[in-house]
């Protein structure tokens, strides 16, 4: 669950752009070349997103590249495609905000090393839009071009796929932002891997160094290097530079990203009915919840605020009182699309009771003996980035502890029928996996 800012950090849709800004990495050479061949790259990326916190994406990039280009020769621009799975948990991320679609972009950072010169790209793509099952993992693709470029000195040239910048926009069914709006996530590429797209000669007949099968998808970097090492750079740099080398820099993604998990604080605003008693009692409070979105399971911790009641003892002696809700252990439920149910216990305490205004009982002695079974559900669509409506009933146990009115307490007091109706509503700027 979570709320309207969550960190404007499902959730899945992420891991869709996370493919299409990969791909991008992989547009920098294309159909102007002597000749190409099929090239395939898989990477694992960290990405915080909302509602689930940190999570691990795998991209995969295809494209033909050229095995070698002449010098001074334009590259051209070449289209690549990548296809990215969004896992469950993230699929239930989005459905849980609402969303039916998810489209977006993504700047992907790559390094093309050549003789002479060493440039960083940042290449944009485009997130195809794409609808979101209602659970289970999915597919997105992602497409994307590269500027062309030329190159002024002979020799061996790599490029290597880098971090990513994903923005992404989760639809409703009539094409409505959801409540998460628009967010960005900046992605971080696991560490060890073996992020050489390709390798191409400038120059010569052949490539020096051309993959006849595409590379494997092991993060495990190759422990054999190239039978011919690099040409030593030059000392001058080459006369034709890139035709439209990008300038900006990556944007630099968080060094602690958020850990993982999706964590909302709801205000609490209510009340509930004594069966026996008669009269709402108002209750307001808060509620922080944790929720495990591919389990459909939440915890979180409940604080009632003190409140007050006035009765009516055997329908016509006024009677006032100071009520303490005191939560037992940390309450639990269930959440899925639109609904959530929420299982906790109670016990109640009078800490100041009147007849007549006169005080009969005061301190936190006059108590209920055991506690009470808080069962509610919601009622209406819950929307978990604003909140909604839950409803329940419970039984009260004898009361303890009241002074010498104790057993007439505790039999006006125990028994079952009482009523709980709360509303909860999602605080601003809380964020998921903080």
């Amino acid at each position: 669950m979570t709320p309207r800012k969550v960190s404007k950090k499902v959730a899945s849709g992420v891991a869709v752009t996370g493919a299409a800004a990969l791909v991008a990495t992989g547009l920098l050479l294309g159909s102007g070349s002597s000749s190409a061949v099929p090239v395939s790259l898989t990477l694992d990326y960290t990405c915080p997103f909302p509602l689930i916190g940190n999570q691990d994406i795998k991209a995969v990039i295809t494209s033909d590249l050229p095995a070698s280009v002449g010098i001074g020769e334009q590259t051209g621009k070449i289209a690549i495609k990548a296809v990215t799975t969004v896992s469950e948990t993230a699929t239930q991320g989005l459905t849980l905000v609402g969303a039916k679609t998810i489209e977006g972009t993504a700047l992907a950072a790559s390094t093309v090393a050549a003789p002479g010169i060493t440039l960083p790209v940042n290449v944009p793509v485009v997130v195809d839009k794409t609808d979101v099952p209602a659970s289970g993992a999915f597919d997105v693709i992602a497409t994307g071009e590269a500027p062309s470029l030329s190159f002024n000195q002979p020799g061996e040239a790599k490029i290597t796929v880098g971090d990513l910048v994903l923005t992404l926009t989760p639809k409703t069914a009539d094409g409505s932002e959801t409540g998460l709006g628009t967010f960005e996530s900046a992605c971080t590429a696991k560490p060890g891997q073996d992020n050489l797209l390709h390798t191409f000669t400038i120059g010569g007949d052949t490539p020096t160094t051309v993959p006849t099968t595409p590379p494997p998808t092991s993060t495990t970097p190759p422990t054999t290097p190239p039978t011919t090492p690099p040409t030593t750079p030059p000392t001058t740099p080459p006369t034709t530079p890139p035709t439209t080398p990008p300038t900006t820099p990556p944007t630099t993604p968080p060094t602690t990203p958020p850990s993982n998990g999706v964590k909302v604080d709801y205000a609490i605003k209510g009340n509930t009915n004594l069966s026996k008693l008669g009269g709402p009692v108002p209750l307001n409070g808060t509620f922080n919840a944790t929720a495990d979105l591919a389990a459909g399971k939440y915890v979180g911790d409940l604080k009632i605020d003190p409140t007050k009641g006035s009765f009516k003892v055997f329908g016509f002696l006024p009677s006032d009182a100071n009520i303490k809700v005191v939560p037992v252990g940390q309450p639990s439920g269930t959440v899925k699309t639109g609904a959530i149910t929420f299982d906790g216990q109670i016990n109640v305490v009078l800490d100041r009771l009147t007849l007549f205004g006169i005080p009969i009982s005061e301190g936190d002695t006059c108590r209920t003996t055991a506690p009470s079974a808080l069962k509610l559900a919601s009622t209406g669509n819950f929307d978990v980035l604003k909140g909604g409506q839950i409803k329940g009933n419970y039984t009260l146990s004898s009361l303890d502890g009241c002074g010498f009115l104790t057993p007439i307490i505790s039999l006006l007091a125990q028994g079952s029928g009482n009523t709980i109706d709360l509303t909860l509503t999602a605080k601003t700027g809380t964020s998921a996996g903080r």
